[in-house]
């Protein structure tokens, strides 16, 4: 009998939706959402957001009465280490109150958890954004009561060190990778036999430069460009997290137009080639955090479409290991093998407490 699974993974402009019968998905669509519903605050667009993804299953013919399983993206729930988790009502309540913080991903499971209620269907997440492995040295910075945290493409970063293991006929808990996703924000993880022992938070941009983070920046020129214009935290946040990078930089977030003019735009091209200098010294710093036994570096995300980018990048770091290249992001696909292989090697979901 086929295993039947929705797969929900909601952002801020769109609803990607997907239905898997055993491994293979026989339905998707990125379902985009009207200015109107995204503009509003995340509390108010769960119930519209909610009845278009219904009735476009309904649509397509699906009831759901007989699925198996709904897997859902993470949202920003307390700091938990990676897996596969049961939506429960305390975990839908620590999203739906976005006390961990605010973001397009809390919708997914708390959707898939209401269309869960509706139909008697089990609800899983996994490896949300806020997945903490680190060590204890990863965690502290020079200030008694500042501490890193661990915020970054979880998802996308387990997944894609999943299937290089499988590529190579080794579990993900006996490989050392790092894996650098270069997106909007961008990070670099040191996955240690299956744990994500450093990152850089992608969120605040701490680390490398990217199309939309202004990265890692010197203090004092920091705070004194936002006691300058009067910042507040929230205005602060903001700033660094949308309109930072190649944003402040080139007026632009769009990559390939951005590589395109810069043969004739040598902003651009310093733009770009301190990005992947910056990524590179990343992929550098997580090597250390695996005292050197590297088994491959791992270059994914949208940025890695880019060969100019993807071809710099190896010449800094292949001395490390070797590189390879799983471009775009794997989520969908993620969410939907691994709750599948929950149910075909009878594994238990994590609770969440």
């Amino acid at each position: 009998m086929e295993t039947k699974i929705l797969v929900l993974n909601l952002g801020s402009t769109s609803s990607k939706i997907a239905i898997n019968f055993d491994n293979q998905c026989v339905f998707y669509e990125n379902l985009k959402h009207d200015m109107a519903l995204t503009s509003l605050p995340l509390s108010e667009q769960e119930g519209k957001r909610l009845e278009e993804i219904h009735a476009r299953i309904r649509t397509e013919g699906y009831d759901l009465h007989h699925f198996d399983g709904i897997a859902c993206r993470g949202g920003l729930v307390k700091p938990i280490e990676g897996g596969v988790y049961h939506v429960t009502k305390e975990m839908v309540a620590d999203l739906s109150s976005f006390k961990y913080g605010s973001h397009a991903s809390n919708l997914s499971a708390m959707t898939g958890y209401t269309l869960g209620n509706m139909y008697g269907v089990p609800v899983y997440t996994l490896d949300p954004p806020v997945t903490d492995e680190f060590i204890p040295i990863s965690r502290v910075t020079g200030i008694k009561g500042v501490a890193r945290k661990s915020v970054y493409h979880a998802l996308n970063q387990k997944a894609v060190a999943r299937m290089y293991a499988k590529s190579v006929n080794r579990p993900y808990d006996e490989i050392n990778v790092i894996v650098a996703h270069m997106g909007g924000g961008t990070t670099v993880g040191a996955h240690l036999k299956g744990k994500v022992v450093d990152v850089n938070d992608g969120l605040l941009g701490e680390g490398p430069m990217s199309p939309e983070r202004a990265g890692s920046v010197p203090n004092d020129a920091l705070y004194q460009y936002g006691f300058e214009r009067q910042m507040s935290p929230k205005d602060f946040n903001h700033f660094l997290s949308r309109k930072t990078g190649f944003i402040s930089l080139c007026g632009s977030n769009d990559v390939e137009s951005i590589c395109r003019e810069m043969d004739q735009n040598a902003e651009y091209k310093l733009a770009v080639d301190s990005c992947i200098y910056q990524v590179s010294k990343a992929i550098g710093e997580r090597s250390i955090s695996l005292k050197g036994q590297v088994d491959q570096i791992i270059l994914t995300g949208g940025l890695a479409y880019n060969t100019y980018i993807t071809d710099e990048i190896k010449r800094y770091v292949d001395w490390i290991a070797p590189v390879t290249i799983y471009a775009g992001e794997k989520e969908m696909d993620a969410l939907a093998t691994r709750v599948y292989d929950l149910f075909i090697d009878h594994e238990e979901a994590k609770d969440y407490r």
